[in-house]
């Protein structure tokens, strides 16, 4: 059974910051106790923003977003967004990606982020999510994302607004059929094992061979078991890197790049290359406003 997000298990926590009176930033998270379906949910509420770029992480999850103050911009390339060949919408489905996205950050946005488990992809949205992208939201959803943004905009409580889409997505959940279960349990793997392992491990975990494993994985996930793993200890370091400016640590990147299971710091350094284009300590830099009021709050299991 679907528990995802259920009113009464909410652990929130609240951020929020201006500077010089002007800007400010509100990031609360909403986790429930049972992360079946639906993982993290962040709502976000912000103005004053200076506008510009923001980086759309690659993770191991479905990403959902409601916008509820205008559409959300965003293309593939810096190149495409400076030229105005965006995506836009307020309601964005994407399915995991190995590089990162580019999008617009207005003056003011307002809305909620939940981090999907994949598995879950076929029953919540109808398809796997090989087949999720932000410029197919509206296909997969048609009439019913949009009424969902309504349902929540009638709200400013966090709790309520969390548990409307939670109440919303648990009616459709019984709608279609799972994904496979050695599909499943290849991801669960995956995710217990926080990315370590081998793809000859995990074959031979599911009764497979390591082509039909790519195959079928690929087809339910959009991209293979190596990649999928790759995207999980990317997660867990970034998730540490956040935690770090949060509560005014200093930065370990040997030890993040150990805990999170990267050879070194260089091997954590060439994924932050190949994921985002920027350093880690680059990253850490154009986000720290965005970390410190208590974005990227997203756990990591």
């Amino acid at each position: 059974m679907l528990c995802g997000i259920c009113e009464p298990e909410f652990r929130s926590i609240t951020g929020g910051g201006s500077i010089d009176g002007v800007e400010t930033m509100e990031f609360v998270t909403a986790q429930s106790r049972d992360l079946v379906g639906l993982g993290t949910a962040v709502g976000y509420r912000s103005d004053g923003l200076t506008p510009g770029m923001h980086l759309g992480m690659p993770a191991p999850s479905v990403t959902f977003i409601l916008s509820l103050d205008g559409p959300v911009e965003g293309a593939w390339t810096p190149e495409d967004l400076a030229a105005g060949r965006v995506e836009s919408g307020e309601v964005v489905l994407s399915g995991l990606h190995t590089t990162a996205s580019y999008v617009v950050q207005p003056v003011r946005q307002e809305g909620i982020q939940f981090a999907v488990d994949p598995t879950w992809s076929r029953q919540l949205f109808g398809v796997p999510a090989a087949e999720l992208t932000g410029a197919i939201a509206d296909q997969v959803l048609g009439s019913r994302g949009q009424n969902l943004v309504c349902q929540v905009a009638d709200s400013d409580d966090w709790p309520t607004r969390f548990a409307t889409v939670g109440r919303h997505l648990r009616q459709h959940a019984d709608q279609a059929p799972p994904a496979r279960a050695d599909m499943v349990e290849a991801w669960r793997w995956l995710i217990a094992g926080r990315g370590r392992g081998t793809v000859r491990d995990l074959a031979r975990h599911v009764l497979l061979s390591e082509r039909q494993l790519r195959q079928r994985f690929g087809a339910e996930y959009g991209v293979g078991p190596k990649e999928a793993a790759r995207l999980i200890r990317f997660n867990q370091a970034t998730w540490r890197l956040a935690a770090s400016v949060r509560h005014g640590r200093s930065l370990d990147l040997a030890g993040v790049a150990a805990d999170s299971g990267f050879a070194d710091q260089a091997h954590l350094t060439r994924e932050f290359s190949g994921f985002l284009g920027v350093s880690p300590t680059r990253w850490v830099a154009d986000e720290r406003r965005n970390l410190q009021a208590g974005g990227h709050m997203y756990h990591p299991e």
